[in-house]
């Protein structure tokens, strides 16, 4: 009885709880409670475990499987139906002795709506020096020597059938890449290209051009070789420019470089003067760092060796070449170039030693990479039938990388790991600029960027330091005016003449020394008298004394003038010449005689100076 009333109750209990819930999902928020639980949760669980992710990376690769597999199939389907309609030359690059060759080539099969010449050309078909390079690749030779045989037999054939169709860029090609239509087709280019008259130079066709060329078959091996594989790079690097592709440029360069080491030739010609900037700077902070951490005892013994430090200007040069920032387009640096170069340089050396003591890499490492070496292998790709190997030699490529042969193995090494320039050394110099700009109020100040506060403390104390020394030399400088030095001569000569006495004068004459007998003996003088220095002096330097009555260089009108003052007469009319001019030249010539001007323009005319009146007469007249 008591089970069935506990029963009975738990079912109204029940009953009650479903009609309180039917109340609340009829309500309006229970409707939207619905309808949100229904778009989020009513599709996918609320957590997924690492199986599920596991099904779907199965599901993933196994969906990438069947698409790689279908689009296999359809390139094996299109080769056969290309088969079908070439020549046995194109099945011979895909035969098993092709397979099996240990020369990589690898070619992009030609879409169909580019073969137009769907009739491919026989082997029989073929000229005679075609059909026997033909043969020569049904021989078991090496890749390497397979071409080079085929090179030699057709160094000076020359065909007549252009390749009309699309050029399918290939990996290192070779002449057993090449369909018989398009192998015709590169000896015809070849001719014009030989003749200077070939309109364009596919990819292709330039990269067997190039394989011949290092092989010496087509010029002379040496600087003959090297001026052609130039002037195919050049035209690859005009097709870059117009976006005709593919480019085959940077493999070209490559070549140019190993085939003038392997030569022995210059092979500064083949380094572009970006990298030997580059190179070089990285040398030079290297030397740098070296000395001052020399020069401090921070390097240990077996490195502490002595080297030449480097000037400032040379810091700030190598700076600028291995950062991203040219140093010479701020106008604070040309203004100031030794100013800049000082603070730059001691910011490098203070660097230098503060990644030292407190980082486990150098400043230079920190900024271009480690020293660096591997294992070189020059013309790599290019058939060759030797290897290039020679006395054992070090080849100095650019600053900063070497290429040796030492013990029948070939070692590239550079001082740095990285080419791309630094933007880390840009914003110091930057920020160099920057300082000094405010330091020396300079122009218009460049916006601040984020360093560290260690950084921005050097900067700021060396960039400060400079300014004081700078400023300190200045008060310390004596200074002349040019402009000036011709009034204080004049001025002195004035002064010298009023210190002379009459002895002093040149000719002078006593009153009554013409009285004195001449026989009368001189008064003998002491012998421990030397004689008078200042006569001496003055004897030398003064001009010899001017005859009376001469003109003295004086034109009529000149004259004429003079004499009318010397009698105190209005001065004469003047034609063709005005009165100040004639003043003034009067007194250049009389310059030398009287040592000073005679004759003064004032606002009654020209006027004779009183202290040289008598000495103009005594010159003047007879």
């Amino acid at each position: 009885m008591d089970g069935d009333g506990t029963s009975h109750s738990t079912n109204r209990a029940r009953s009650r709880a479903e009609e309180v819930l039917e109340q609340i999902l009829a309500s309006k928020d229970g409707r939207s409670f619905i309808k949100m639980s229904q778009n989020t949760y009513s599709e996918q669980p609320i957590l997924r475990t690492g199986a599920d992710f596991a099904r779907e990376r199965a599901m993933r690769r196994q969906e990438g499987r069947e698409a790689a597999r279908n689009a296999r199939e359809q390139r094996v389907e299109r080769r056969h139906q290309q088969a079908s309609v070439s020549s046995s030359t194109w099945g011979a690059s895909s035969s098993p002795e092709s397979a099996q060759s240990a020369w990589p080539s690898f070619s992009f099969v030609m879409p169909s709506f580019f073969a137009e010449d769907s009739a491919e050309l026989a082997d029989s078909e073929l000229p005679p020096t075609l059909q026997e390079l033909r043969h020569l690749e049904k021989e078991n030779l090496r890749p390497g020597e397979l071409f080079c045989r085929q090179a030699r037999l057709a160094a000076k054939f020359e065909d007549s059938l252009p390749f009309e169709g699309f050029h399918p860029y290939r990996y290192l090609p070779t002449y057993k890449d090449l369909g018989n239509r398009e192998l015709r087709g590169y000896f015809t280019w070849r001719a014009s290209w030989r003749r200077g008259t070939a309109g364009d130079a596919p990819a292709t066709y330039v990269t067997i051009l190039a394989f011949e060329l290092i092989n010496g078959v087509g010029a002379t091996p040496g600087s003959e070789v090297l001026v052609c594989l130039r002037k195919l790079e050049q035209r690859c690097a005009e097709q870059d420019a117009r976006g005709i592709g593919p480019s085959v440029t940077m493999d070209l360069r490559r070549w140019e470089r190993d085939y003038v080491i392997c030569m022995g030739l210059d092979v500064q010609q083949t380094v572009t003067e970006a990298d030997r900037a580059f190179g070089a700077g990285v040398e030079t902070l290297r030397a740098m760092e070296r000395a001052e951490l020399s020069s401090r005892g921070l390097l240990k013994d077996q490195q502490a060796e002595k080297v030449p430090a480097p000037t400032d200007d040379e810091v700030v040069v190598a700076m600028g070449n291995v950062s991203t920032m040219d140093i010479s387009r701020s106008p604070f640096v040309r203004a100031h170039r030794e100013s800049f170069a000082a603070v730059a340089a001691a910011v490098a050396r203070r660097m230098a030693v503060h990644c030292n003591r407190r980082r486990k890499t150098g400043w230079v490492d920190g900024l271009v990479g480690y020293r660096t070496s591997w294992p070189f292998t020059p013309l790599a790709g290019v058939p060759l039938e030797h290897g290039w190997e020679g006395p054992e030699r070090t080849v100095r490529v650019c600053p900063g990388q070497t290429v040796s042969f030492r013990f029948g193995r070939w070692t590239e090494r550079q001082a740095y790991s990285t080419t791309e320039r630094s933007r880390e050394l840009a914003r110091l110099l930057r920020a160099i600029d920057r300082q000094m700009r405010i330091d020396w109020d300079f122009g218009h100040p460049l916006k601040e960027q984020v360093l560290p506060r260690y950084l921005q403390k050097m900067v700021a104390e060396e960039s400060q330091a400079q300014h004081e020394r700078e400023e300190e030399a200045e008060r310390r400088r004596f200074k002349v005016d040019l402009s000036k030095l011709g009034s204080i001569r004049s001025a002195a000569a004035v002064t010298r003449e009023a210190l002379l006495v009459d002895e002093e004068r040149e000719g002078y004459v006593p009153g009554d020394a013409a009285a004195e007998p001449a026989a009368m003996a001189p008064t003998p003088e002491p012998a421990v008298a030397p004689p008078a220095p200042a006569t001496v002096s003055v004897s030398v330097a003064a001009p010899a004394p001017q005859p009376a009555g001469t003109d003295l260089g004086l034109t009529a009108q000149e004259r004429a003038l003079l004499d009318a003052l010397l009698t105190h007469k209005e001065a004469p009319a003047t034609a063709g010449t005005s009165l100040d001019m004639l003043v003034d030249s009067i007194n250049e010539k009389l310059f030398d005689l009287v040592g000073d001007t005679v004759l003064e323009f004032g606002g009654a005319g020209p006027t004779l100076v009183e202290d040289y009146e008598q000495d103009l007469r005594g010159y003047l007249q007879p």
